[in-house]
């Protein structure tokens, strides 16, 4: 049974509540059920609510109208951390003064110190601002029309992982250890950070196959679990032995908390840099996977599947890659047929 849940019968139906938060939560499926599931996890992860102290008319508590609002909450599980960083951050800044003196030059002086990527995350939360401070009427014209993005320059990507790097991490985290069933959990599955705390046991379905949609995209991606693997089952067989038995999910704290997302990508690295691996990084492993199954011959269609991509352009690269370095090996290219393995 799933932990902090309060349970209620009145008249013969048990309501279900989250002890921290007192949300209720679905009451007409099983504890086990994805929806269930979800609607827990939406609970552990959510913050205390705090009464507003901000003076009535200011940027700060129109930012606390907004933070409360559902615009916000309708933002992906991924997205919402993002946003709510830069408009805490705006709060901080605005905290004296009048919503209605804002300014687009206002603005274009919060960006200036900041890093084109900040820069640029910056003014979509500035803009979500002005969206939402537009529809209440709280404002009548936009201050964040015309303010334009930074340039950004070219930026390196993150550090693709080698087999190599995968033995160093197995050789400092065996089997058993928090740390190697998220290594596994990610080169196996690709999966972002936001989605891999959230993967279960509920989410594999009778054919064999976990499924789950991706909070950055929306797009639903398919993972073989206990179904064959286009003979990769073999990279498969650590995490088999890995997963743990009766959990909600399969990344726990070791309280049995569920894991957040900057949490577990700092700890995921630091692990990384325990086992000699500098500058290794989740995302990294998400890059391994494409690649291996790249190199392995898979179809476009099953790289799309399997990492939940929806264009060509997103597979193409890893595609190229591989097939170069076979002609240089003295390899075979391999037809890839988008609709075949």
């Amino acid at each position: 049974m799933l932990p902090r849940v309060h349970r209620v019968r009145r008249g013969g139906t048990i309501y279900k509540y989250h002890r921290r938060t007192r949300k209720e939560l679905p009451r007409d499926v099983p504890e086990d059920d994805p929806r269930f599931v979800a609607a827990w996890l939406a609970e552990e992860q959510r913050a205390p609510t705090v009464r507003s102290r901000s003076l009535a008319g200011t940027i700060a508590a129109a930012c606390e109208a907004y933070l409360g609002s559902r615009s916000y909450r309708e933002l992906s599980d991924g997205y919402r951390p993002v946003i709510r960083r830069h408009v805490e951050r705006i709060k901080e800044q605005g905290e004296k003064a009048l919503l209605k003196d804002l300014l687009p030059r206002h603005i274009r002086a919060d960006l200036e110190p900041l890093s084109p990527p900040v820069a640029s995350s910056r003014l979509k939360a500035w803009r979500k601002l002005a969206e939402f401070w537009l529809l209440k009427g709280m404002l009548d014209a936009d201050p964040s029309e015309g303010v334009k993005r930074k340039k950004m320059g070219k930026v390196a990507g993150f550090t693709e992982w080698t087999a190599e790097d995968l033995e160093a991490f197995r050789a400092r985290w065996p089997i058993g250890t928090a740390q190697r069933l998220a290594l596994e959990l990610y080169q196996w599955t690709g999966a972002r950070c936001v989605d891999v705390i959230r993967l279960g046991p509920q989410m594999v379905g009778r054919d064999g196959v976990l499924t789950y949609v991706q909070q950055k995209t929306g797009n639903p991606a398919h993972v073989p679990w206990t179904c064959p693997a286009f003979g990769l089952e073999e990279q498969r067989a650590d995490l088999m032995r890995c997963l743990p038995v009766g959990s909600p999910v399969y990344m726990l704290t070791e309280y049995g908390k569920p894991r957040t997302q900057k949490g577990v990508s700092q700890w995921f690295s630091a692990a990384a840099r325990e086992a000699g691996l500098e500058g290794r990084t989740a995302h990294g492993l998400r890059k391994y996977r494409m690649n291996a199954l790249a190199e392995h011959g898979a179809s476009v269609l099953v790289m799309q599947s399997w990492v939940g991509h929806t264009t060509l352009l997103e597979v193409q690269e890893y595609t190229r890659r591989a097939d170069r370095r076979r002609v240089i090996s003295g390899g075979h290219r391999v037809k890839r047929d988008p609709a075949g393995a």
